[in-house]
């Protein structure tokens, strides 16, 4: 039976893509590898696609797309995916389930507490399994297929993919007609191993020899985006955990609101305590 999902996954020589197959033999996903180096030899019989080329991870989408002449089309979701994410065992085929439960438009995983985090939206609140947000990072988004095709212009907008994920936000909060469905699916919660490193981190040492500056990029996409009220959870439109799906709608709202500043204050502490800096 063919499958519903996609995975491209942006790998190199020590991506985790191998740890997810293995963990979820019965995936609901096919599997892409996008590499940026050498394949790696790991074995990659399992999975369905390789390709190569681009600069960053979107443009090894669009060029692997045109070269593989992949129909996108049968997949009803498509995950681009970095390779440095600990997702639990099926977790993948657990985020897929659950877009298609909230009828998503663009979702992700949360991320764990003391993970290596860029904004606090994304971090896990364990009130819903799913929760409705203003913006999908750009680590690990998972598309609709019609919201895939009416953002894949985007992808291009920067070459270090600084930016992208916020002019998502503000093209789906605008689109006419029809606001995108932003979730975040804290059903699934996902270890980010790497921390953000601008000065010695590989991608950003080859962003330096092209001479590109990843602030300024980010700067010029914020300037031309119209505001869709900064990355926040929303008030409504979640899918509450537990016993929290007997609250009142007006209630959940409230007490995801407060949820988000309790995982921030447990977050950073479990941080320190990972050896990291708040």
């Amino acid at each position: 039976m063919a499958r519903p999902y996609l995975v491209m996954v942006r790998a190199g020589a020590a991506s985790l893509h191998q740890q997810w197959l293995a963990d979820d033999p019965d995936r609901n996903w096919d599997c892409w590898v996008s590499w940026y180096c050498e394949p790696a030899g790991h074995g990659e019989a399992a999975v369905e696609f390789e390709s190569d080329g681009g600069d960053n991870k979107f443009e090894g989408y669009l060029q692997g797309r045109d070269a593989l002449a992949l129909s996108l089309d049968e997949y009803r979701y498509v995950a681009l995916l970095d390779d440095d994410l600990e997702f639990p065992p099926g977790g993948i085929s657990q985020t897929f389930s659950q877009c298609e439960r909230a009828h998503a438009d663009l979702a992700q995983p949360a991320l764990r507490w003391g993970s290596n985090v860029n904004h606090d939206v994304t971090l896990y609140n364990p009130l819903t399994d799913v929760r409705r947000v203003s913006f999908v990072e750009v680590m690990m988004p998972f598309f609709s297929k019609d919201t895939l095709r009416f953002l894949e212009p985007s992808f291009l907008l920067s070459k270090s993919s600084w930016g992208i994920d916020y002019a998502w936000g503000s093209q789906l909060a605008h689109r006419r007609g029809d606001p995108g469905k932003l979730m975040i699916v804290d059903a699934v919660q996902v270890h980010h191993t790497k921390p953000f490193d601008t000065k010695q981190g590989a991608f950003y040492r080859k962003l330096a020899a092209m001479g590109v500056d990843a602030a300024a990029e980010y700067a010029r996409i914020k300037a031309a985006s119209p505001s869709f009220g900064g990355l926040k959870s929303l008030r409504s439109g979640h899918l509450a955990a537990g016993l929290w799906r007997l609250l009142p709608t007006p209630l959940l709202g409230m007490a995801v609101r407060l949820g988000e500043s309790i995982k921030k204050r447990r977050h950073r502490r479990l941080y320190v305590l990972n050896g990291g800096q708040a």
